[in-house]
Parts: structure tokens; C-alpha cells; sequence
């Protein structure tokens, strides 16, 4: 039985193609400053980097380069 209420989606294709190249991104540059932490297991820091790039998309920000740079920003002043 189809839903009544279509989902609707928050991002277009772009944003979402954009998101995800500074996903993988950050990603990289996180995993060569600290080679040994166990990225694959790190469900917190992967939803710490979702919601920061979903804020930074919804204040406008929508450059993969500056989206990366803000986020491994945020990542590396935020408390431990």
C-alpha cells in the first residue's frame, strides 16, 4: 500500500552530490591525521560530521572545498 504522504526530500541531487564529496572528503583528511584511530567503527564522529555539513548546507555553505574546511575545523576545536 503506497504512503498518502510522498516523501519528501530535503536536499536536491546536487547539495546531496556535494555533501557527500566533502563527506568522503573529510573522511580522508581525518583518517591521515590519525591513521590508527578505528574510523570504520566510528558511528559518533561520522553523525558529528553529517550534522555539521547539514548546518553549514543550510546557512548557505555549498562548496565541497569549504564545507571540508569548516567541518575539520569544527572537529578539531571541539571539546574531547
Amino acid at each position: 500500500m503506497a504512503s498518502q504522504h510522498p516523501q519528501q526530500q530535503l536536499y536536491d541531487p546536487k547539495t546531496v552530490a556535494v555533501m557527500d564529496e566533502a563527506f568522503l572528503s573529510i573522511w580522508k583528511v581525518l583518517r591521515s591525521d590519525d591513521p590508527f584511530r578505528n574510523y570504520a567503527n566510528d558511528g559518533e564522529l561520522r553523525v558529528a560530521i553529517a550534522h555539521k555539513l547539514m548546518d553549514l548546507v543550510a546557512n548557505g555553505v555549498t562548496d565541497p572545498v569549504q564545507l571540508r574546511n569548516l567541518t575539520v575545523e569544527s572537529l578539531l576545536l571541539a571539546p574531547h
